[in-house]
């Protein structure tokens, strides 16, 4: 039986960002059910402003943990394996950071729910997404790839590092393009608070009619 041959690098790249971005537009319909919610915490009380500090936080570590990483991968992604700072904990900082920040988002709103939601889902998509890159990243990298994955989890961060697990050197680099994306990206998660607080307006003004709420 004839061996099939491997997909191009370049082929397996694009089916790559088919996938975010069909997975980006499937999360709307996911989440639109919430917009039919309200807080199952009053406005104004004392959890409900826990919850909201916390999740504010989250967007926080979200966007500075994005930077933090943006600062290291930055300009060199696909071209440099880079294996220190963030990416001595986790391969994959950009995504955790995202799952975080979105975490936050469910905060802002007053659900504990949401918030579960968001992250697990944010986790399953990523979590897919990261798989499907593996395939492109042994193409480019091989056997030093292949012994970094060995040491640095996917996803969830080990947080001790044995000195043995350090793969080489890689200086912190200071790409302004990229960290200006990454800024830009991440003030989409500081817009979200603003929509909450949009969303919460409508509600208290009786032009949106919440069917349920979210705990």
């Amino acid at each position: 039986m004839q061996k099939k041959s491997p997909m191009p690098l370049s082929a397996t790249v694009f089916q790559q960002g088919r996938r975010i971005r069909f997975l980006w537009l499937v999360a709307p319909v996911a989440l639109a059910p919430a917009l039919l919610a309200e807080s199952g915490w009053p406005q104004g009380s004392t959890f409900r402003e826990m919850l909201e500090f916390a999740g504010t936080v989250l967007i926080l570590i979200c966007i500075g943990g994005r930077c933090w990483a943006s600062l290291y991968v930055g300009g060199r992604k696909n071209r440099e394996l880079v294996t220190t700072g963030p990416y001595a904990y986790t391969r994959n900082p950009l995504y955790l950071f995202s799952a975080l920040g979105l975490a936050g988002v469910g905060l802002t709103f007053g659900s504990l729910i949401l918030s579960a939601f968001l992250f697990v889902f944010t986790c399953l998509v990523f979590s897919y997404v990261a798989t499907r890159e593996v395939v492109a990243l042994d193409a480019m990298f091989g056997e030093a790839y292949r012994r970094y994955r060995g040491s640095v989890p996917a996803f969830f961060p080990r947080l001790r590092r044995d000195a043995v697990d350090v793969l080489g050197s890689s200086l912190v680099t200071f790409d302004s393009v990229a960290l200006k994306r990454t800024a830009i990206d991440g003030s989409y998660f500081l817009a979200a608070i603003l929509a909450v607080e949009l969303f919460g307006w409508l509600q208290s003004a009786g032009l949106v009619t919440p069917m349920f709420r979210l705990f």
